[in-house]
C-alpha cells in the first residue's frame, strides 16, 4: 500500500458502493436494512450474508466472515490491500497514480520480472519436451502408465527435462539469458572448470505457480527408484516455500465454491485427486506446513482437511499443522485412508465416491490427535494418563472456542476415566469457574459485551460518542478496542457520519475484524430508544462487570502460592480493575 496514497484509497472507497460490488459475485434480496445472499465463501443452504449499504459493511453469520468493500474483494479474489485497491479503482475510474518507485525499489522489480521471465521460458522449453520432442518419450511413457492424460499434462504444465547435461543451458543461450542470473532460480549449475550444466536431468518436471498462476520454480520427479527421488527448485526472489502451495492456482476458486481445502503431500496425490474432480486440493512442496500456508488457504477456504502419509513422518507432519491451525482459528480434520494408501491407489481401487465418504468422515485435528496419544500410551496405569494430559494440554489450552475448549476437556476426561475438575487443574487452571474458561488473550483484554454495546451506540449515535470522549476512553474500553472508539470519536468530531467500513480497516486479525462487522451490521435493535439513558446503564454495568471479576481474582489469588508468577500477575490485574471501577462512579 505504500506506493498508493490514503486520498485514493478513500477515494475508492467512497466511489466503489459495497451494494454494486457484492452484487457482481452474489445474488442479493433487501431485508430490512440489509440485503440477504448466500455466502460465497462457504457452502449454505440458508442465506446468512448480510450487506448493509448504509454502514459499508458485510457479514456472514454462518462462517463468520466479514469487513468492508477491501476485505470482500481480497477474500473473493485473493488479493493483498494493494491489488484490491487498484482492482476496485478500475472498475470505479479512479486513476492510481503511484508514485515512481526508488532506484532501488526498480532494481527489485526488473529483477523479479526478469527472473520471472526466465521460469517462463523453461516452462515453454520443458513442456515442448514432454508434448513433442523424441527426448520426452520416457516422461510420456511414464505418465501413460500413472494414467495421466494430456489434459491434465496440460492444465498442470507438466514437462521433461532430457537426460542431458546442457539442453536448457543451450536453449537459455540462445535466449539471451545470463546464465547467472538462471542460476539463481536454480535451472543451471556453474561448473568449478568454468561453464555451467542442467539442474534437471532426466526428470518429469511439475510447474509450481503462484496464486496469479504465475510459474516460480519446479519439482522435479525421476522415472525409476533411483535417488534423489524428488528435487525442487530452491527460494529465490519469486519463490518462497513457506508461502506457496502447489496447485493454489488450480484450486482456487473450487476452495471458494466448497468453502474447504484438502492438503497433499505429494504432487502426484495432488494430481490424482484433481482428475478424479476434487479440484479444491493443495499441495505442500516439501516443506512443512507454515503460518504462511495458513493465511493463503485462509483467502479462500473456512476449513482444512489434511491427507498426509498414515506413517510416522506423516503424524508427524499432521501434529506439527495442528499447532498452526488451532493458533489460527482455521478449523481443520484429518481424512484417514487404509495403511499403505495414498490417494491415487486409493481412488484407482475403491473410486471417487469411497473417497468422498472419507472426507465426509474426516476426523476434527484434535480428536484425531487425542485419540493418537491415548493409544500411543498405557492409560491403564497413572503415569500413562498423567504423560498423555501433558501432551495433550499445551495444544488444548490453544483452543480459542470456549465451549469447543470445555467440550474437548469433558470427553478428555471420560476417555481417560479421570475426574474432569483434576484435569482441568492438571492443564493449567484452579478450580473450574466461567473466569478458567475465557483464552489468556481475553484474560488480560477484559473485552466484554458491554462495551460492544457502547461501540455499536457510538456508532449510531452521535450523543454518545460525545459523551465516551467525555467519560474518557480508556475508562469504559480495554486496550484493544480503544483506537476503534477513538476513530469513531474523531470521525463525529470532523462533522461527519462514521464510516464503518473504514473503522474495520483498523482491526487487526480477521477473527476480530468479522466479529466487528457482525456487530455493526445489522442496527435494528438500537431504533427508537433513549441512547443516553442506555449510555447510563452500560457504565453502571461496566462498574458492576469489574467489581464481579475483582472478586473471581481475589479468590483465584487465595489458592496460588505467594509470590508467585500468577500471584503477582493476578495481584497487577485487581489492581488495574479497582483503578478502573474508581474512575467510573
Amino acid at each position: 500500500m505504500s506506493m498508493i496514497s490514503d486520498d485514493k484509497v478513500q477515494e475508492v472507497r467512497e466511489r466503489a458502493a459495497i451494494l454494486d460490488v457484492i452484487a457482481d459475485y452474489v445474488s442479493l434480496r433487501k431485508a430490512g436494512a440489509n440485503y440477504l445472499g448466500l455466502c460465497p465463501f462457504h457452502g449454505e443452504k440458508t442465506p446468512s450474508f448480510n450487506v448493509n449499504p448504509g454502514r459499508a459493511i458485510f457479514h456472514c453469520f454462518g462462517c463468520g466472515i466479514g469487513g468492508n468493500v477491501f476485505s470482500f474483494i481480497m477474500k473473493i479474489e485473493g488479493l493483498s490491500f494493494p491489488e484490491a485497491v487498484k482492482f476496485l479503482a478500475k472498475r470505479v475510474g479512479v486513476a492510481i497514480e503511484d508514485r515512481p518507485p526508488t532506484p532501488q525499489e526498480k532494481r527489485k522489480l526488473d529483477e523479479k520480472e526478469s527472473l520471472y521471465r526466465i521460469t517462463g521460458l523453461a516452462v515453454r522449453f520443458y513442456r515442448r519436451i514432454l508434448s513433442e520432442d523424441p527426448a520426452g518419450e520416457p516422461g510420456r511413457r511414464y505418465l501413460e502408465r500413472r494414467g495421466v492424460d494430456d489434459v491434465t499434462a496440460e492444465a498442470y504444465l507438466l514437462g521433461f527435462a532430457p537426460d542431458k547435461w546442457d539442453a536448457l543451458t543451450r536453449y537459455l543461450e540462445q535466449q539471451k539469458v545470463p546464465l547467472e542470473t538462471a542460476e539463481k532460480l536454480g535451472l543451471v549449475r556453474k561448473r568449478d572448470s568454468g561453464g555451467y550444466y542442467d539442474m534437471f536431468r532426466n526428470r518429469l518436471l511439475f510447474t509450481i505457480a503462484d496464486p496469479y498462476g504465475k510459474p516460480v520454480g519446479f519439482g522435479g520427479r525421476v522415472l525409476d527408484d533411483s535417488l534423489p527421488k524428488y528435487i525442487n527448485s530452491p527460494e529465490s526472489t519469486i519463490y518462497h516455500k513457506s508461502e506457496i502451495l502447489f496447485g493454489v492456482d488450480l484450486a482456487k476458486q473450487a476452495m471458494r465454491e466448497q468453502g474447504a481445502a484438502i492438503i497433499v503431500e505429494g504432487y502426484f496425490d495432488h494430481l490424482a485427486l484433481f482428475q478424479a474432480g476434487f479440484r479444491h486440493a493443495v499441495a505442500t512442496c516439501g516443506t512443512a506446513l507454515t503460518s504462511g500456508h495458513l493465511k493463503l488457504l485462509q483467502r479462500y477456504a473456512g476449513k482444512v482437511n489434511t491427507l498426509f502419509d498414515s506413517d510416522a513422518a506423516g503424524k508427524k507432519a499432521t501434529f506439527r499443522s495442528m499447532e498452526l491451525f488451532l493458533e489460527g482459528g482455521l478449523p481443520a480434520s484429518v481424512v484417514e485412508l487404509p495403511a499403505g494408501e495414498d490417494p491415487d491407489s486409493f481412488i484407482r481401487k475403491e473410486g471417487n465416491e469411497a473417497f468422498a465418504a472419507r472426507v465426509a468422515k474426516a476426523r476434527p485435528i484434535f480428536d484425531f490427535f487425542v485419540r493418537d496419544q491415548i493409544a500411543s500410551h498405557d492409560t491403564g496405569s497413572v503415569e500413562g494418563k498423567v504423560k498423555v494430559v501433558e501432551d495433550i494440554a499445551p495444544y488444548l489450552r490453544k483452543i480459542g472456542n470456549v465451549v469447543e475448549r470445555d467440550l474437548y476437556l469433558r470427553e478428555i476426561a471420560r476417555l481417560l476415566g479421570v475426574n474432569e475438575r483434576t484435569l482441568q487443574k492438571k492443564i493449567g487452571g484452579t478450580t473450574v469457574t466461567a473466569l478458567d474458561f475465557v483464552p489468556q488473550r481475553e484474560k488480560t483484554q477484559h473485552k466484554t459485551d458491554t462495551e460492544d454495546m457502547l461501540l455499536a451506540l457510538m456508532g449510531k449515535y452521535p450523543e454518545v460518542a460525545g459523551k465516551v470522549a467525555e467519560y474518557g476512553v480508556a475508562k469504559l474500553f480495554s486496550a484493544d478496542l480503544e483506537p476503534i472508539a477513538e476513530a469513531i470519536i474523531t470521525q463525529f468530531k470532523s462533522g461527519g457520519l462514521v464510516d464503518l467500513g473504514m473503522i474495520l480497516d483498523l482491526v487487526e486479525g480477521p477473527e476480530e475484524r468479522s466479529r466487528l462487522s457482525a456487530l455493526f451490521v445489522n442496527d435494528a435493535h438500537l431504533e427508537e430508544i433513549n441512547a443516553l439513558e442506555m449510555f447510563d446503564g452500560l457504565c453502571k454495568s461496566k462498574e458492576k462487570e469489574a467489581l464481579r471479576k475483582i472478586k473471581y481474582l481475589s479468590r483465584e489469588l487465595d489458592r496460588e502460592e505467594y509470590g508467585s508468577p500468577r500471584y503477582r500477575e493476578i495481584q497487577e490485574e485487581i489492581k488495574e480493575l479497582c483503578n478502573k471501577k474508581s474512575q467510573l462512579q
